[in-house]
């Protein structure tokens, strides 16, 4: 009952004061948000209430190939919730696999229509300017905030990346 109760409490809230963002994966996952004012709420069970990382890259962006290896043992070691946009210019869903596949990242990615909306929304409100590679914080109230791969770990991990 209590469960049913919170799930209404947030579809009608997000109806009066929230706009939905319903993002896709490349793997036809569903990622529900809900934007207030700036903070963005997951809807879903695996990322409500969690701190959740967006890692925009690109496919031939050498930074990204050097950090993609350090994000996916991040995942790997601690259970991360992290997704992947590819932001670096317009690229296929099925190139975008092949690159996912080759790099054998271990996070949700969104499709290249979900993460071209994702970007637009971040240069609306002015978190990102268009550079790669480039991650942003939500803390588990949805609030927003940039960082370097350096804070990433720092924050996420407790440690430095060794990048190569």
């Amino acid at each position: 009952m209590k469960k049913l109760f919170f799930v209404f409490l947030i579809v009608f809230s997000s109806l009066l004061f929230g706009k939905d963002m319903i993002l896709q994966t490349l793997k036809n996952k569903t990622i529900h948000i809900v934007d207030f004012d700036g903070n963005l709420l997951f809807q879903d069970e695996g990322y409500r209430k969690k701190k959740v990382l967006f890692f925009f890259f690109g496919t031939r962006c050498p930074y990204c190939e050097k950090e993609i290896p350090q994000i996916v043992q991040m995942v790997s070691s601690s259970g991360l919730r992290i997704i992947g946009v590819q932001a670096q210019f317009p690229v296929s869903d099925r190139t975008l696999k092949k690159f996912i596949e080759k790099k054998r990242i271990n996070f949700d990615v969104l499709s290249s229509k979900s993460g071209n909306r994702l970007v637009r929304y971040l240069q609306k409100r002015r978190l990102w300017v268009g550079g790669v590679p480039f991650y942003v914080l939500s803390d588990k109230f949805g609030n927003l905030e940039p960082l370097e791969i350096t804070e990433v770990f720092e924050k996420m991990v407790g440690s430095k990346p060794i990048l190569k």
